[in-house]
């Protein structure tokens, strides 16, 4: 056998790993800084500027729509142009909006900064370049690598203490500064280590030695298995499946920005006070992340290992589950521990949708199907608090606002059951 002939020793830890590390790395500090943290922000801004809350959060949902909008044309890049220089991007916009939060003087500046660079940066990079990066380099650990990527959610939620300290002891001027600086020298950083597929470095999916695992057609230096945008937008699989996620995603987006006011209310119904109500809740909000680091792992590992739409379709059923436990408003403790369980586990589902994606329709344009799949689900989304805060402001409680959760939750459970994976031709 002659030199050209012999293979390569593969290395002990399959590459792809360490991008799911990085990643991981990522998320976490996009959900430190912006998506579970931001909100210790809220109070010394709207003092500062003399807004309201509610202004806050308009601003927050303009992000969430913009983002919708210019959803496809993010896949659209992310696939040009890489899954790093995304990265990268995501990065320095998001680092770069904080450190001119640091300097606004005005209403108008803040939703500037907030829209144009924070949120653009967030969902420019981060999940967005992360997730197609892991579905070119996995397919038999897909969904356990995306959801290893998603205990990131919960381990960013861990340093609220960290960035409230920032903000009581320095500011929340300073506080922002800082964390611009570290988003854009960690992202810049650690992002050259993710490398667009494995067949870049003479590698196949997951370190498989045969080349025709799974049937794809292997390359030296690209992927060209699955659909093409058209083709998958022609199938039913597709739109049911961003149906599906998008389902999950409007209880979501109202359950996490209304986390606490919910937990105050259901803990109100044995007689507590606001601020003892207030210290439970954030306990239980911390079992939460820590649930969601847990979970996020078993749910992928159990999805590479079983149908991946009955998984999610088990979990969405156990999040219906967890609202009906609050219905009653009783306050007891043990209640608000199952339903911390059990919406976690219904929120582990989450990457098992973007693994199903990848499974039905290939690597080669996950990005952009993505983003087309992003834009509805943000219109689907966007306005959840919206509602619930308005039945919460009209009745004084939540009651009328979990039902619809419940029951949304329930037609997502029924749509991932019945999901079927598209032929070629179809």
């Amino acid at each position: 056998m002659d030199n050209k002939q012999k293979k390569e020793p593969n290395p002990k830890v399959f590459y792809g790993w360490w991008i799911v590390l990085v990643s991981l790395l990522g998320v976490t500090v996009k959900q430190g800084a912006f998506n579970k943290n931001f909100t210790i922000y809220v109070v010394p801004i709207r003092q500062e500027l003399g807004i309201g809350v509610s202004a806050i959060a308009f601003a927050d949902m303009l992000g969430r729509l913009t983002a919708g909008i210019f959803a496809p044309l993010i896949g659209y890049f992310v696939d040009k142009l890489g899954y790093r220089n995304m990265l990268i991007f995501g990065g320095v916009a998001c680092g770069l909006g904080f450190i001119l939060l640091a300097f606004i003087q005005s209403y108008v500046t803040f939703c500037i900064v907030l829209v144009g660079l924070i949120s653009l940066g967030v969902r420019a990079g981060f999940h967005t370049a992360a997730i197609p990066a892991i579905n070119a380099w996995f397919r038999k650990h897909r969904a356990l690598a995306m959801s290893i990527i998603s205990t990131g959610n919960g381990l960013g939620g861990a340093f609220a203490p960290l960035v409230a300290w920032m903000v009581l002891s320095l500011g929340w001027r300073k506080s922002s500064f800082i964390t611009g600086v570290f988003v854009i020298v960690f992202m810049a950083s650690t992002s050259w280590i993710v490398k667009q597929s494995p067949e870049s470095m003479n590698l196949k999916p997951d370190g498989a030695q045969d080349s025709t695992d799974r049937g794809a057609t292997i390359k030296n230096s690209e992927f060209t298995d699955g659909f093409t945008v058209k083709e998958a937008m022609h199938t039913l699989a597709y739109w049911q499946l961003v149906f599906s996620d998008g389902l999950g995603n409007t209880v979501h987006a109202g359950l996490s920005f209304l986390m606490a006011p919910v937990m105050i209310w259901f803990l109100q119904g044995a007689g507590r006070e606001l601020t003892e109500s207030l210290i439970i809740a954030s306990i239980f909000m911390m079992m939460m992340s820590i649930g969601s680091m847990v979970f996020n792992p078993i749910i992928g590992w159990v999805g590479d290992r079983w149908r991946k739409e009955k998984v999610s379709a088990i979990c969405m059923a156990l999040g219906a589950g967890s609202i009906f436990v609050l219905l009653d408003k009783s306050g007891a403790l043990w209640q608000l521990g199952v339903f911390s369980i059990m919406l976690s586990l219904a929120e582990a589902a989450n990457p098992l949708g973007w693994a199903i994606l990848g499974d039905y329709f290939g690597r080669e344009h996950y990005a952009a199907l993505r983003g087309w799949q992003n834009l509805p689900q943000h219109l689907m989304s966007m306005s959840t608090p919206v509602w619930m805060g308005f039945i919460f402001d009209t009745s004084g409680s939540y009651y009328w606002a979990l039902v619809p959760c419940m029951g949304i939750y329930c037609a997502a459970a029924v749509s991932y059951w019945t999901l079927r994976k598209p032929s070629i031709s179809q």
